[in-house]
């Protein structure tokens, strides 16, 4: 074996052995944490249990809802999340809502009035007072509105109003002894919800 004199030795690593800082351990774990957080956040919102506007949306597509039914409120509906029932009374009966309100943004109502059982004779004056006062009651001005119009056994007549960018669609469906109002609130235009909320109401008992 040929050597070469002179040769410098190899320097020897240098290997830290002192233990971590715990603060600098701690500052990481929880930036890792935060990171985790966020994204298991991002998923959970956008795909395991959506915000209100994820629950409307599909309420409005028919792939959520709760649903109503109460033959002694002769009325059913089905709402986006679980609804509330409250109940009053006034000189012709009880007077019953029933709400959903999946955020502040949002909010859905039936409310089943007791009415004389001449209403039906002056719909048109009935339908039209019911209309402008929930208007005045929400401080909005009226988009748009339909005449009241009688088939058969019942009137009915629907009303757009809103207040900035909050919009109110109603319906109101009058019989000769009660009166419907639904009612949604959205925070745009879109007609969807309230469709939806229409649609799957239906009149039980007689009329």
């Amino acid at each position: 074996m040929i050597t070469q004199d002179g040769t410098e030795p190899l320097e020897a690593i240098v290997v830290e052995t002192r233990s971590s800082n715990p603060i600098t351990t701690l500052i990481a774990w929880i930036g890792v944490a935060l990171v985790v957080f966020i994204v298991v956040g991002w998923v959970w919102t956008r795909w395991i249990d959506p915000s209100a506007g994820g629950v409307i949306d599909r309420y409005a597509h028919k792939q959520a809802g709760v649903v109503f039914e109460n033959p002694n409120d002769q009325f059913s509906v089905t709402m986006p999340t679980s609804w509330q029932r409250t109940a009053s009374k006034n000189g012709l009966g009880r007077i019953v809502t029933v709400s959903s309100e999946p955020d502040s943004d949002y909010s859905f109502s039936v409310t089943k009035t007791p009415e004389p059982v001449t209403a039906l004779e002056s719909y048109k004056t009935s339908l039209n007072q019911v209309a402008g006062q929930l208007a005045s009651n929400a401080g909005a001005v009226v988009v748009s509105q339909t005449e009241p119009t009688p088939f058969v056994d019942v009137a009915v007549k629907t009303i757009v109003y809103r207040k900035g960018g909050t919009y109110w669609r109603a319906s109101m469906q009058l019989l000769k002894d009660r009166l419907y109002t639904l009612i949604a609130k959205t925070p745009n235009s879109d007609e969807a919800p309230f469709t939806r909320l229409a649609t799957s109401f239906k009149i039980l008992g007689p009329r």
